[in-house]
């Protein structure tokens, strides 16, 4: 495009306001899923090892031959460690529903929606805003934040809502534990399997069939009478 032309190009205050409002979502966002991916390769590579370790010793001694063999000991040991590890969460949630039980009982609030109780606890803002001052606006024809959202409710805390609070902590550490649990599982998995391919893999890298016919005599016989 002609350089000209984008310095013909005029912003509105509006229009610096929600491109540097769109950088700054940008680069958080960039910045949250950096930290993410870097728990989960960290999470990949420990679980990796951890495979590594329980397949060792039956891999050295030979207790299992072929790569079948080898994935066949090594999921049942996956399993066995999904299956103590899912304990924790699963625990957890039942715990958590356990609380909304009697809480329930005791209160007669079957139909109140803890999620929406737990989000007293969290700043509410208004994304709608008013004509003259909207929060969205169009942008080369896209939608984009104009402006951040005013506060529309404070957190707030109230001492009849501490059993739904208490139950939803519970319910979401036991969805993000069991997520942990099972890339955990996947991650052996994987192992298990490039595991079973490559330490039975046969290789001529290297090889050199001359060397085996290539023989060398240093006492030869004596020629015959």
């Amino acid at each position: 495009m002609n350089p000209f032309v984008l310095a013909s190009i005029s912003l509105s205050d509006t229009d610096r306001r929600v491109l540097v409002i769109a950088l700054i979502i940008i680069l958080i966002a960039f910045l949250l899923a950096a930290l993410i991916g870097i728990a989960i390769r960290h999470t990949m590579l420990y679980q990796s090892k951890r495979a590594d370790a329980f397949m060792h010793d039956v891999a050295v001694t030979h207790v299992v031959a072929t790569p079948k063999e080898f994935r066949a000991l090594g999921f049942k040991k996956n399993n066995r460690i999904l299956f103590r590890s899912s304990l924790i969460p699963f625990g957890i949630g039942i715990l958590g529903l356990l609380i909304w039980i009697i809480s329930n009982i005791a209160s007669g609030r079957w139909g109140e929606n803890i999620f929406v109780v737990w989000s007293e606890l969290f700043f509410h803002f208004d994304w709608k805003g008013t004509p003259e001052d909207p929060v969205f606006v169009k942008v080369f024809g896209m939608s984009l934040l104009a402006r951040f959202p005013s506060v529309s409710a404070a957190p707030t805390f109230r001492v009849e809502h501490i059993p739904a609070y208490i139950e939803v902590f519970l319910f979401l550490a036991s969805w993000i534990y069991y997520a942990v649990v099972c890339q955990a599982y996947i991650a052996r998995f994987i192992m298990i399997i490039y595991r079973s391919n490559d330490i039975f893999e046969k290789s001529l890298e290297g090889f050199k069939a001359n060397k085996d016919i290539d023989i060398k005599n240093n006492n030869p016989a004596p020629p015959t009478e």
